[in-house]
């Protein structure tokens, strides 16, 4: 493939927020499309290959229309779901290592307190 036809790819990949597997699909079937063009063309200039395969935003445009309302807003709520799902999840591991450290620290403040202070009495004898 020639680099016009992979800086195409790569301004197209880039404008997708997540890859999941349609969108691979797309992504696969757009990358041979532009390795046939590449074969056919092989000088092709950057402006050939938008000439040809339209702008990288036009197409995810199209790509996005012609996609289901329904299966993109279940994407998005899943996404979002996950993000919760992973920011509760870390808040309770921060509940459980501040909760540890304070059991930790409360069993040395008690060990350190409980040791016996040993003090060495010297007696002289007196004249």
């Amino acid at each position: 493939m020639n680099k016009n036809c992979q800086l195409f790819y790569k301004r197209l990949r880039t404008l997708f927020p997540s890859i999941g597997f349609a969108e691979g699909k797309f992504l696969r079937d757009i990358k041979m499309q532009l390795r046939d063009y590449s074969i056919e063309n092989p000088n092709a200039k950057y402006e050939d290959v938008v000439k040809f395969f339209g702008n990288p935003e036009d197409v995810y445009v199209d790509y996005i229309k012609n996609q289901e309302e329904g299966r993109i807003y279940l994407k998005f709520q899943l996404k979002k779901r996950i993000r919760n799902a992973i920011g509760f999840l870390v808040l309770i591991v921060l509940f459980l290592w501040i909760t540890y450290f304070l059991i930790w620290w409360k069993g040395y403040d008690i060990f350190s307190n409980n040791i016996p202070n040993v003090k060495v009495t010297t007696i002289e004898e007196g004249e």
